[in-house]
């Protein structure tokens, strides 16, 4: 029998309603209707993106397409993404199961049919590692797509063809995905310009000399000293400025160093060095395992950000409480948990670390 519901229910349930609504719309997608390549949710912009049109966006570009991919959405997509390799990438598909909250709708569905175009979409999400509605910086969703999918066959065409509305994309055979995929991710999102990046090394590396204080993010103590420990001979790398920074502190064991959040002043010369926005731009999300190595050293240290100490007590420090990467670089257990949460250096950790180690990274007595 149905119990009575008093009105102080009643009021209740209808305000859990309107702030239910009220959170479904403000996470719905919003496409742009004047460009139709973005779409917006409440707090960040976001660019809406069914998961084929990765790899359609590959495909163009393996058959000879540079910015006109002669399609506008795919064109489009392509432009953003290009302007802003960290704008985030939400893959939204059409589903019948909870997850139709994202359900983008069938404007972007091709000509293949409604029941392909589902299981194409599923099809990729799934070899990505993700689910409906997940949203990742392009160069992570890029890169994360030529990691996982080779080849279009399997996915937008079959080895045999069963029915009709199973025939697949026309251009899932001509090879011109594959092609694209070899061309790898700088042929989607063009690389940091070269020039600048020399101009970058060697700005940067003299301002490292100059400096009366080096300021380095935690974990990068770290990376000096794999980088000092997986060479014979030191010297300099157009890369970062790892050398520049070991060699001050090898002539100045004194030297103070202020422990900063973010890039630091080994990162200008680097590939996914943005310096519009001093931001890593590191694919498979390097700049979250990053920070999250970085708190790893300060909470093992005992020490927070700003805190400033001489070079040779910081390191007399940190190969006291940090013996392995394996501790930090690893998660202290050498699971990788995620695409996003790779392991560097080994699960058992790095023995160029274990060198540095046993020689204090060659600062002198």
């Amino acid at each position: 029998m149905n119990q009575p519901i008093t009105r102080r229910a009643f009021a209740r349930a209808g305000a859990v309603a309107a702030l239910a609504g009220a959170s479904l719309e403000a996470a719905s997608p919003a496409r742009s209707p004047q460009d139709g390549a973005g779409a917006a949710s409440a707090g960040a912009d976001a660019l809406e993106v069914r998961p084929y049109q990765l790899m359609c966006i590959v495909c163009r570009i393996g058959g000879g397409c540079t910015d006109d991919l002669g399609d506008p959405r795919l064109t489009a997509i392509l432009a953003a993404v290009r302007n802003d390799r960290k704008m985030p990438v939400r893959l939204c598909c059409n589903v019948d199961t909870v997850y139709r909250y994202q359900n983008p709708g069938h404007d972007d569905d091709t000509a293949e049919g409604e029941l392909f175009n589902a299981k194409r979409d599923l099809d990729v999400i799934q070899k990505l590692g993700l689910v409906p509605g997940d949203a990742r910086p392009a160069i992570d969703v890029f890169e994360r797509l030529l990691a996982k999918i080779p080849t279009a066959l399997g996915i937008c065409a079959y080895e045999t063809v069963t029915a009709e509305h199973w025939k697949g994309c026309p251009r899932a055979r001509s090879g011109n995905y594959e092609k694209g995929h070899a061309l790898g991710v700088g042929a989607i999102l063009p690389p940091r310009d070269q020039h600048e990046k020399a101009e970058y090394k060697t700005t940067s590396a003299a301002a490292v000399y100059q400096a009366d204080t080096l300021q380095i993010r935690p974990h990068h103590l770290m990376c000096m000293s794999c980088f000092y420990g997986a060479r014979e001979n030191l010297a300099p790398i157009q890369e970062d400025n790892l050398f520049e920074a070991i060699d001050v502190i090898q002539k100045n064991p004194q030297v103070p160093v202020m422990l900063v959040p973010g890039c630091c002043m080994i990162c200008p010369p680097c590939s996914r060095y943005d310096p519009a926005t001093n931001l890593c731009l590191g694919g498979r999300s390097m700049a979250l395992r990053d920070q999250k190595k970085d708190l790893d050293v300060l909470q093992k240290l005992g020490l927070k950000y700003g805190d400033v100490l001489p070079a040779r007590r910081l390191y007399e420090l940190l190969y006291e409480r940090i013996p392995s990467t394996r501790d930090v670089c690893a998660y202290g257990d050498g699971e990788v948990r995620a695409h996003e949460w790779s392991i560097c250096g080994g699960p058992e950790g790095h023995a160029a670390y274990s060198k540095a180690r046993a020689e204090k990274l060659g600062i002198p007595d």
